[in-house]
């Protein structure tokens, strides 16, 4: 390959967001086949500039190895969020094969306790970068045959919660302008370990009917109507107490608290995850 074709493999090297901008425009499997061929070393940086949706959409039609292996080359925080818009069954087959540290870390993130916002969200939801142009976004969402409801969640380069954009305003705004321009900023997210209680009862929903949910550090989780919660209420009406007896319940907080200490005592804990393999993980 040369460098006048636009996937080259010089291309990819030298200009990683361009390249990620052309990559994300195609259909998902088309761009799997052609990246399949390509080293993982030069895969992940590119990767690591596209929109998280698009990524997570190619990592799924890529080998579970090269998957695994590009994820060894992210950081944390992106490993995160792509697995969240994984395939359910992709993410499984992953939690098996990752390094043990990094695998224990992230089942911790997939688990809430039966009464809070986190176990309800919908983590196939994705957020948008703030830099994106509204009519590169709308080129996104026609290409894709799922729904993302009115509103899209905005977020930052942390992949924090920073802002939301109503479809409405998506379409009337110029090719040009970035959905951070657009965005209703004022609009906070639920917090992932808020009760259902607490939740439902919020003044926010007359704003918007569906709503983003972070964790503790503002990181987008995924989304949550208040629908799903007046449901999850109605299901378990103590869930605004306390998690109760159920067996639900035990096996949840025993896998939190077993999870969570093991990462704690796990020695070197914010080293490299394959550091023989040249990996990236950071979990901060």
């Amino acid at each position: 390959m040369t460098n006048s074709n636009p996937l080259s493999l010089d291309f990819l090297i030298s200009k990683p967001e361009a390249a990620a901008q052309v990559l994300q425009s195609l259909e998902d499997q088309e761009a799997a086949i052609y990246l399949q061929e390509v080293p993982v070393r030069i895969v992940a940086p590119v990767l690591q500039e596209m929109q998280v949706w698009p990524a997570s959409r190619i990592l799924d039609q890529l080998s579970l190895e090269q998957n695994a292996a590009i994820f060894a080359q992210l950081p944390y925080q992106t490993v995160a969020a792509l697995l969240r818009l994984q395939q359910r069954a992709r993410r499984t087959e992953l939690l098996a094969v990752l390094p043990a540290r990094l695998s224990r870390s992230l089942s911790v993130s997939l688990i809430y306790q039966e009464n809070t916002v986190g176990a309800w969200m919908d983590m196939s939801t994705p957020g948008f970068y703030s830099e994106l142009p509204a009519g590169e976004c709308l080129a996104l969402l026609k290409k894709s045959s799922d729904s993302f409801g009115t509103s899209l969640v905005i977020i930052n380069q942390s992949h924090q919660v920073i802002g939301m954009v109503g479809l409405d305003k998506l379409l009337a705004s110029p090719d040009e302008q970035m959905l951070g321009q657009l965005m209703d900023s004022a609009q906070q997210p639920l917090a992932a370990e808020m009760s259902i209680q607490m939740a439902v009862n919020l003044s926010d929903w007359h704003c918007y009917p569906v709503l983003p949910v972070r964790n503790s550090s503002g990181v987008y989780l995924g989304t949550v109507t208040r629908s799903v919660l007046r449901t999850a209420l109605e299901r378990a009406p103590s869930a605004d107490a306390s998690l109760g007896d159920s067996l639900l319940s035990h096996l949840a907080r025993a896998m939190i608290v077993t999870a969570t200490g093991m990462v704690q005592m796990a020695p070197d804990s914010r080293a490299s995850w394959l550091s023989d393999k040249g990996g990236a993980y950071h979990d901060d």
